[in-house]
């Protein structure tokens, strides 16, 4: 058990502490305070926000980790009334370039421009692919999971499932994403557009059991909570976008932090966490790498929760909790790369009538087939860096041009499925200059004249990541969100449900039911729980 230190200043005595301000902690401590608790976030960086944070990567070019906030649910939104804290979104059309092989694939709001696409691509696929994806928001309507309560068992919930229901259950949950798409598609275009949604930051194969779940996330979210009407920015699921964030990503989070202050909670940055305290009532309070200490019978953890159970130290939780937490799966993949332009470059094979700077305007993808997707978290997990990498980009100054100096522009660009570690001794010191050379050669598949807009570059390894944005392993979405480390057990059994063995002590954030991306839903379901434990009974203690 760890030692309570001596009282401390009563400014310092909260109902509640956040530990973590990444988009999940600013939720919690903004729900939490909104219900009448007095609460203290706290912060090890300077930028709040986490990889949604607004971060200078060159001088005067200025730009989040993350690109897209398409997963962003609009509850959390018009609960905290975002809107009323500057949060504005532009909504281009199209939303989405994307670079095949053998050609560029527009994602048009207008689905009959999509549907054509797709018939050229292979005749009747247009059928095929909206078929797949309404069965899929079918099944997710059927299973009656919700993103607004902790996952419920999959083998409960499929047991509530018709017979064809059940066979596609078994299909996307225990099945692979490569086979579903290969059962039910024809075209290369349409299974590489599903494969890049499907996998995403996940560190698996396609053809690896449990990765077709990823395709589910969306269909469940809209099955949670429908479209409020015509106007609502997701449209329906895997179909829709929110839009991009007027200012950038880090717009989002400048609108929780308002959001926070207007509900009085207090923020401190720059405040890393030594250890968190408990007794035999459970958790009393944290004390930060300078000695200061901060008093609650709530804490809340918004971040890793293997960090977060070692923070506790001896007791606390099981020790066979801790153990079977600390040795579940952790490799992340991200590679960022910002490039500073000195304009906007041009697009190749775009369609008639598709001018330049509005494809230009919206996110891009490049991914020849999901073959090449395969192959290059094949290589990736051999510990090598593939020569053609799988890229999500977008050029964020062309919808907030306050993001670059006047008359210039950013390039940011993800590069998912990048080993952490490389094999055969090398290290990334020795690697990075070629693999920022192979990622510009792929951006020219599809920007043929960008190197000669390039005036600066940013690049920043799996290990830098994890130094800047304490993110362990760069595991942006702290563990896998497939089949077996999603539905039920996330992050453990005993802490499904946010709650935690130790009283007081909860979890939120990517680590938790429904996992990463930025959605803020496990923020608002964290601080649901605990207002509604403290209105039960202000001591409540987990049985474990």
């Amino acid at each position: 058990m760890a030692s309570v230190p001596s009282a401390a200043s009563s400014r310092n005595r909260f109902d509640a502490i956040v530990v973590g301000a990444g988009h999940n902690g600013l939720v919690a401590a903004a729900y939490l305070a909104r219900g009448g608790l007095k609460v203290a976030l706290l912060e090890s960086r300077p930028i709040l926000g986490g990889p949604v944070g607004t971060y200078e990567f060159l001088p005067g070019y200025r730009a989040a980790f993350t690109n897209s906030p398409g997963s962003l649910e609009q509850k959390v939104v018009r609960d905290l009334d975002l809107a009323a804290h500057g949060l504005r979104f532009i909504r281009p059309d199209p939303t989405l370039v994307h670079r095949c092989d053998d050609r560029v694939f527009i994602g048009w709001r207008d689905r009959a421009r999509v549907a054509a696409q797709l018939d050229a691509c292979a005749p009747g696929e247009a059928a095929r692919y909206s078929t797949l994806l309404s069965d899929l928001e079918a099944l997710a309507q059927a299973l009656g999971i919700s993103l607004y309560a902790p996952a419920r068992d999959l083998e409960a919930a499929r047991a509530r499932l018709s017979r064809t229901q059940a066979e596609l259950f078994d299909q996307v949950f225990y099945g692979s994403l490569r086979d579903l798409l290969d059962a039910r598609l024809r075209s290369v275009e349409a299974k590489t557009l599903l494969g890049m949604v499907g996998l995403n930051v996940g560190f698996a194969l396609p053809s690896t059991t449990g990765t077709a779940a990823g395709l589910m996330l969306r269909p469940i979210a809209l099955a949670s909570s429908p479209p409020s009407g015509a106007d609502d920015p997701r449209g329906s699921a895997l179909r829709g976008s929110t839009g991009l964030p007027v200012g950038g990503m880090g717009a989002l989070v400048d609108a929780l932090e308002s959001a926070c202050l207007a509900h009085g909670v207090e923020i401190r940055r720059n405040t890393r966490i030594a250890s968190i305290l408990h007794d035999e009532e459970g958790v009393s309070g944290v004390v930060g790498a300078d000695g200061e200490t901060f008093h609650a019978r709530t804490v809340v953890s918004a971040i890793n929760p293997r960090a977060a159970f070692r923070l506790l130290g001896p007791g606390g939780v099981p020790d066979e909790m801790r153990v079977q937490v600390e040795a579940s799966p952790l490799q992340g993949s991200a590679f960022k790369l910002v490039l500073a332009l000195d304009g906007v470059p041009d697009y190749a094979g775009l369609p008639e009538g598709l001018a330049n700077e509005e494809a230009a305007r919206t996110q891009f993808r490049i991914a020849g087939s999901l073959d090449h997707i395969e192959s290059v978290i094949r290589t990736a997990k051999a510990g090598l860096l593939p020569e053609r990498p799988l890229i999500w980009g977008l050029i964020p100054s062309l919808t907030s041009p306050e993001l670059a100096p006047r008359g210039r522009h950013l390039l940011s660009a993800n590069v998912w499925h990048v080993p952490y570690a490389l094999a055969d001794g090398r290290n990334w010191s020795q690697a990075r200059e070629r693999f920022v050379e192979s990622c510009i050669d792929t951006l020219g598949e599809l920007m043929p004249d960008l190197r000669s807009r390039i005036v600066g570059v940013k690049a920043m390894t799996p290990v830098e990541l994890e130094r800047e944005l304490d993110l362990e392993r760069s595991h942006i979405t702290h563990g896998d969100m497939f089949t077996e480390r999603l539905f039920g057990p996330r992050p453990h059994p005993m802490a499904d449900d946010y709650r935690t063995p130790l009283g007081g002590f909860y979890l939120t954030g990517s680590g938790t039911w429904p996992g990463g991306y930025v959605t803020g839903v496990p923020g608002f379901n964290t601080s649901r729980m605990i207002l509604a434990d403290l209105k039960a009974k202000p001591r409540m203690r987990r049985a474990v």
